[in-house]
């Protein structure tokens, strides 16, 4: 009596093969994130993305066109589950960023994906976002920018002279203004606080005007030294989004994963 209640419910045959296709996948989902499966097809890495991920926040326009920082992928969907609280685990988050890069590539790399994760995750840092000012960075190191395929931003950045950082700054809602973050950053280490060398330099601001990017540096000789005996330094940003201090820290040497070429 009860299952013959329970198909009065549906309109149509169709709606009933729906409604289980549903519960098959939700439950194949739930296999998958507690590890019960790992290989997959194309079509279950599609579903992944489109569950989790497309048109959650833009559709194919914006993917398409997006300007992206070194960090390409990597740093949007990690900005999207630490900073924004989208639900997606970090199994899902693997599947989801390699999508992209073969759907939407950025930068070509030598470099496996794990290696490619591990050092991105080495030398990022980000905050949790404060009166809606998300900010991420990269500390740009020889190593990071040769895992993705940028070697060509070593000489760039000079990276032989100076302490590169890049900056990204994120809202979803409003404006946020483009500032001189020559007067804003410092570099904190053991000997003290340094100042920037001028000029930063800005890479991108979108037409919304919810993203910028801009790159910033310290000279290695003179007041910011970091040499191998530094085992900490920190990145400290004053005043932005009328927060006193946003710090980043990194614990030195950088530890890199294993297969990642020692570069120069």
């Amino acid at each position: 009596m009860g299952i013959a209640v329970y198909f009065t419910m549906y309109d149509s045959y169709r709606d009933f093969k729906t409604d289980v296709g549903t519960i098959k996948k939700t439950a194949w989902l739930e296999l998958f994130n507690r590890g019960y499966i790992t290989n997959l097809s194309d079509e279950d890495i599609r579903y992944i993305y489109q569950k989790r991920c497309y048109r959650q926040c833009h559709g194919d326009a914006a993917m398409i066109t997006a300007i992206l920082s070194p960090a390409g992928w990597f740093q949007i969907v990690e900005r999207m589950r630490i900073q924004e609280g989208v639900k997606i685990t970090g199994l899902e988050a693997d599947v989801i960023i390699k999508y992209l890069e073969d759907t939407y590539p950025t930068v070509q790399s030598k470099y496996s994906y794990e290696v490619r994760k591990k050092t991105h995750h080495a030398v990022w840092r980000n905050d949790m976002g404060h009166n809606d000012i998300y900010t991420d960075v990269i500390y740009a190191t020889p190593e990071y920018l040769a895992s993705i395929g940028a070697e060509r931003l070593i000489d760039e950045y000079d990276l032989e002279h100076y302490h590169v950082f890049i900056l990204s700054f994120n809202v979803h809602e409003g404006e946020v203004a483009v500032m001189n973050l020559d007067k804003v950053a410092f570099l904190d280490f053991s000997k003290g606080r340094a100042p920037t060398t001028p000029p930063w330099n800005l890479r991108f601001q979108t037409a919304d005007k919810h993203h910028y990017e801009g790159v910033i540096r310290f000279r290695k000789k003179g007041k910011s030294v970091i040499n191998s005996q530094t085992k900490r330094m920190e990145l400290v940003l004053v005043g932005i989004g009328g927060v006193g201090e946003r710090l980043f820290e990194w614990d030195l040497p950088i530890k890199y994963p294993e297969g990642l070429a020692a570069t120069r």
